[in-house]
């Protein structure tokens, strides 16, 4: 069933039935005005007629899909909705416990929580709480993989636990213990753009690497001493943090072969010399550009110049991921 969750903070999360096709995710926000309460959300609105002393909700108008006028929210506190099930009795789960699992997220299972006082959804669907500050979803799906979710109770903002350490998502800072740098994408060069560049080189030096000079030619990166990845040729190189570490990663378009090529991301990681390839070869080449602001990865078929679809580039538990 479609549900409403409104919190402290102002904010509001509407869901969907399982009917549709429509995700929503992250976070809205709700207003009242007299007997009214208007929640928004990714573009859409709803507005409910308030009755019944606030436990009551009509839908007046609605642009959402799979909803409609007239229909009735009946309101459920947490521990309401948490009594329909069974609770297993056990030690209360704390923020240090959480923590200790986000230094392996890939690694967490449902039989982490086994020991801690946990709600049983279902045989794979485990709901805990960390006092009255966070709920923890732990969900074990069809295809053998655990998803784990941390959500902040004052205002409903979720971090996804078992992506720790993926671009962009650091558990520390979700608590806010710790501040992930900022590092603005930006781009070193781009043979795309300029094809004279094929028989010159390019030299930078960044503040994040004193005393390191890096130099392009089109087949290879090189600081000095080592190379730190090669091709034929390297078509573009641009900087971006995809580690959270504050310190720019090198990601390139790299072309390889002679007569059957094959076009591939690499990103080097100089801290901890490290190289990430998004490849596909003989089915999909891929490309990266700058796009307000944004590192893309674009997918094109094989030896065909359409562009198919573009997304972020992101490091995700350790892995190139690109967003189909």
């Amino acid at each position: 069933m479609p549900t409403i969750t409104l919190y402290k903070a102002g904010t509001a999360k509407l869901s969907q039935p399982m009917i549709s096709s429509l995700g929503l995710f992250g976070t809205g926000s709700y207003k009242v005005e007299a007997n009214e309460l208007t929640v928004s959300q990714e573009g859409f609105d709803v507005v409910f007629t308030i009755s019944d002393n606030g436990d009551t909700l009509t839908i007046k108008s609605t642009s959402l899909y799979f909803t409609k006028v007239g229909a009735v929210y009946q309101y459920q506190s947490s521990a309401d909705y948490a009594s329909q099930y069974k609770t297993i009795k056990g030690k209360p789960l704390t923020l240090d416990t959480l923590r200790a699992l986000a230094k392996n997220p890939q690694s967490i299972t449902l039989a982490d929580f086994n020991c801690y006082e946990h709600i049983v959804i279902d045989p794979d669907y485990y709901l805990l709480y960390v006092g009255d500050e966070y709920s923890v979803r732990v969900v074990f799906d069809a295809d053998g993989n655990t998803s784990c979710s941390v959500e902040r109770l004052s205002n409903g903002d979720t971090f996804p636990l078992t992506r720790n350490g993926s671009t962009g998502l650091v558990f520390e800072a979700f608590l806010g213990e710790t501040t992930v740098p900022n590092y603005t994408p930006q781009k070193w060069l781009d043979m795309f753009a300029n094809e004279n560049l094929w028989d010159e080189s390019r030299e930078i030096t960044l503040p994040e690497f004193s005393g390191v000079t890096f130099t392009w030619t089109s087949d290879k990166v090189n600081d000095g001493e080592k190379d730190l990845f090669t091709g034929m040729p390297i078509w573009n190189v641009y900087l971006a943090d995809l580690t959270n570490d504050g310190k720019p990663e090198f990601c390139a378009t790299v072309s390889f072969g002679s007569g059957i090529v094959d076009t591939h991301i690499v990103v080097y990681d100089y801290v901890m010399e490290k190289s990430y390839v998004l490849s596909d070869r003989m089915a999909y080449d891929y490309f990266l550009s700058l796009q307000d602001g944004r590192l893309m990865a674009t997918q094109k078929k094989h030896s065909d110049d359409k562009s198919l679809v573009s997304s972020e580039l992101q490091i995700v538990n350790g892995s190139l991921y690109w967003v189909r």
